[in-house]
């Protein structure tokens, strides 16, 4: 499955990725071609621009290690580039929004409108690079409903709210 989208905006050409094509991938540092990690999870920070990518424990004290979205040279296919292993940055207590970790993660989080008509729960995430930013969410009315109906796409929508518990949009034209 291709991981990027290529999409026409009015500044040229976009790519768009998807989470679950990213997740899994080797990081490799071009000055070496060793591979120093892989990719955990994706991260947003609260004005929901993507902020980079968690990546797997290593070591002993499993400190945790993520790359933030400038010090990335390419997202590709099959693995994700660095220059250096310089660009690994660690955390202790994480800021960030993401996909499955931590505790605000929006995998599983109901998507609710201003009107209070429910959308389905985000399963997936749409973002690009350059600019970073959540472009589209994936949603899911249940497994059943997935592979009758299939899954929806819903645009981001600038002013979501995050609760606690769902993600909260502005009401606009029905969803795809």
């Amino acid at each position: 499955m291709v991981s990027s989208l290529i999409l026409n905006d009015t500044e040229g050409m976009m790519f768009m990725h998807r989470s679950h094509d990213i997740i899994g991938l080797p990081v490799i540092e071009l000055k070496t071609g060793k591979e120093v990690g892989r990719v955990r999870d994706l991260l947003f920070n609260e004005r929901w621009q993507y902020f980079g990518l968690l990546l797997n424990y290593k070591g002993v004290f499993k400190q945790g290690r993520y790359l933030k979205a400038e010090t990335i040279s390419a997202i590709g296919n099959d693995c994700v580039l660095i220059s250096n292993k310089r660009a690994i940055s660690y955390y202790h207590s994480p800021d960030w929004i993401a996909l499955f970790a931590g505790p605000e993660q929006l995998k599983g989080k109901p998507v609710v409108t201003t009107c209070g008509r429910h959308l389905g729960f985000i399963e997936d995430v749409y973002f690009q690079e350059k600019p970073a930013k959540i472009v589209a969410y994936e949603l899911s009315d249940g497994i059943l409903s997935d592979i009758m109906v299939g899954r929806k796409t819903l645009d981001h929508i600038h002013g979501a709210i995050l609760g606690e518990e769902v993600l909260i949009v502005e009401e606009r034209e029905p969803v795809l």
